[in-house]
């Protein structure tokens, strides 16, 4: 028993009967290993106790006056605030037992009486294991569906950022803490005389010598830390021409990530016909 006790997790537990013994035995069993137990003895009080306070597990009598177990799990099941509780229904040996109909109202199981402590730990713990990773499925859906929708939302945004970047006569890139070009409009394509996909190949130190990659890290915190502001520099051509160049820098940051947002503006007039 006490190994059970360490590896079950605890839970709430309804056991609905109208024979006061039988609850006494159902709650006696289930409380030594750690599950917290409530007990009503008819329907209605059971589905009051459902609304108010929805356990994880209920145990449902069948044979019970003025609503009987098929009758309480249908409004149970007809409640969007407990119809996703597993009901597992309880039955005498030598009742009528409509085990079609028990499952057809919505019951995920049922335990015979007498009780057998063995099955009755077996059908509750497998019964609450299965609800707990119906749960985490929900929740993964859930995350992965907000995840697609944050998704579709940045391509959108990135895709209206570059339709209106592409359309600026500067060069504008924006680079990341290691030196990487991870956007360059379509002026810096043409000014420099590369492909956007060569460009987004290539890093800071490609076009820049004042930046070699030796000083990057320590060149990056210092502008990290800067207010937005410019400085003078050369970048170099693919056909190694070099360009005179004032940069604008910002600061950006996009799903936690840090990013350098320059804007060149060349002052020699670059001859775009080569």
């Amino acid at each position: 028993m006490d190994n059970h006790q360490v590896r079950l997790p605890k839970a709430n537990i309804l056991v609905v009967d109208d024979i006061p013994d039988n609850l006494r035995l159902l709650s006696a069993m289930l409380t030594q290993l750690g599950y917290e137990i409530r007990r009503v003895i008819n329907g209605s009080t059971a589905l009051k106790t459902a609304q108010a306070a929805p356990p994880d597990l209920i145990l449902l009598d069948i044979m019970m006056p003025e609503m009987n177990g098929y009758e309480v799990c249908q409004h149970l099941k007809a409640s969007e605030r407990t119809r996703d509780i597993p009901v597992i229904f309880i039955s005498a040996l030598d009742e009528v037992f409509d085990k079609v109909k028990a499952f057809a109202v919505g019951g995920v199981d049922y335990i015979t009486k007498p009780f057998s402590e063995e099955e009755v730990f077996a059908r509750v713990e497998n019964n609450l294991t299965i609800r707990r990773l119906q749960k985490q499925l929900i929740e993964q859906n859930i995350l992965l569906q907000q995840e697609i929708c944050d998704r579709k939302k940045a391509e959108s945004a990135l895709r209206l950022s570059q339709f209106y970047l592409d359309r600026f006569k500067d060069s504008i890139f924006f680079v990341n803490s290691n030196a990487q070009f991870v956007y360059v409009n379509e002026a810096a394509c043409c000014i420099l005389g590369y492909s956007r996909e060569q460009l987004l190949s290539m890093t800071v130190h490609d076009i820049d010598p004042n930046f070699p990659a030796q000083t990057w890290h320590s060149q990056w915190q210092k502008l990290k830390y800067q207010e937005s502001s410019s400085f003078e520099s050369i970048h170099r051509t693919q056909d190694g021409r070099n360009l005179p160049v004032k940069i604008s820098f910002s600061h950006l940051e996009f799903k936690e990530q840090q990013y350098l947002c320059t804007s060149a503006y060349y002052l020699t007039n670059p001859d775009l016909s080569n």
